[in-house]
């Protein structure tokens, strides 16, 4: 088969091996990196190696680590894989799902994410995560993703060259993924998955504290041009307020806005994503003019009903256009 799964691994537990199993009858080649597991977990990497390749090095160093380093020796593993599929090693991923997935990357997608439904019976900590997560990605990308957590994905094996080059080493890895697919305008093709749990999700290794600041500082990161360039919108109605008054706001917010956009597009091409294909700069100014329409219908919205000082008025124009934008992302997904 031309799709290998690949698996990794710190400290599984017996899941694992089923899994693996289920996979080797599924017709599948499976390459499992152990992410410094240690001597007391040899015998379950041993017990799998009939049915899959094993790959591993001392130190723990993160999931992301471990993917990266299983990407770049996968084509000299398995020279003929065409597609990967990442599935994690605690149980949470079925066969059937995996199947569906292989079947999507055989369609002709190339980037494909399993997206669960997580209803009140999964675990707090990931119904808490998945939605803080959702709502961050959504403003800081523009693109809404039902689900951007699950290690449940397809790729052709042609993303490997910019996906082995992205930083972060552990959880957040897979987050920075997305921004940087997205950023490169990659369709990323989404299917339903079985959200499944085990024992409550007692054998993950996710830090529900940690790995989430670790997730959002690099969301936090990704979007830093945004936040430049808001500031600089700002700076420069401020100080235009200062001596022109409200006579001329409609030509101090549209200034502002059409600096602001430069300055995210110059960062974003140039600085955060150099070396990567960028996205389309006429669709980037496209959703910065219906921005700046919105503001300019906002602020005059916010300024006729509470006569406040247009500062004030362009920031909760900007509250009002971030939630809107979500919601109306959100709901183009739906469709």
């Amino acid at each position: 088969m031309d799709t290998v799964i690949m698996i990794p691994a710190f400290k599984p537990c017996a899941y694992m091996v089923n899994t693996v199993r289920e996979l080797k009858n599924a017709g599948f080649d499976i390459l499992i990196i152990d992410d410094g597991s240690g001597d007391e977990y040899k015998e379950i990497f041993d017990s799998v190696k009939e049915d899959a390749t094993v790959i591993s090095y001392e130190k723990n160093k993160g999931k992301g680590y471990a993917m990266k380093y299983g990407m770049a020796r996968l084509c000299e593993l398995f020279p003929q894989c065409k597609y990967f599929i990442t599935a994690d090693a605690d149980g949470q991923h079925s066969t059937h799902d995996i199947l569906n997935i292989n079947k999507e990357l055989h369609s002709g997608r190339d980037f494909v994410l399993g997206t669960r439904t997580l209803t009140k019976d999964a675990p707090l900590r990931s119904r808490f995560g998945n939605s803080l997560s959702r709502f961050i990605f959504t403003i800081a990308s523009g693109c809404y993703l039902s689900d951007n957590q699950t290690g449940l994905r397809g790729f052709s094996t042609e993303h490997i060259e910019w996906m082995v080059r992205i930083g972060g080493n552990r959880y957040e890895y897979e987050m920075n993924m997305l921004i940087f697919a997205v950023k490169q305008r990659i369709k990323i093709h989404t299917i339903p998955i079985e959200a499944i749990y085990i024992d409550d999700n007692s054998s993950s290794h996710f830090n529900p504290v940690l790995d989430t600041l670790r997730i959002h500082k690099r969301i936090f990161v990704s979007s830093f041009a945004s936040i430049i360039a808001f500031f600089v919108s700002l700076h420069i109605i401020l100080t235009a307020n200062l001596f022109t008054g409200w006579e001329h706001w409609a030509f101090i917010v549209y200034t502002a806005c059409v600096q602001g956009a430069m300055v995210s597009w110059f960062m974003n091409r140039f600085v955060w994503y150099h070396g990567f294909k960028f996205r389309s700069e006429r669709r980037l100014f496209f959703l910065s003019a219906i921005r700046f329409v919105l503001y300019e219908l906002f602020i005059l919205a916010i300024h006729t009903l509470l006569p406040v000082p247009l500062v004030v008025a362009f920031l909760l124009a900007v509250l009002i256009v971030v939630f809107a934008e979500y919601f109306m992302l959100k709901a183009i997904d739906s469709m």
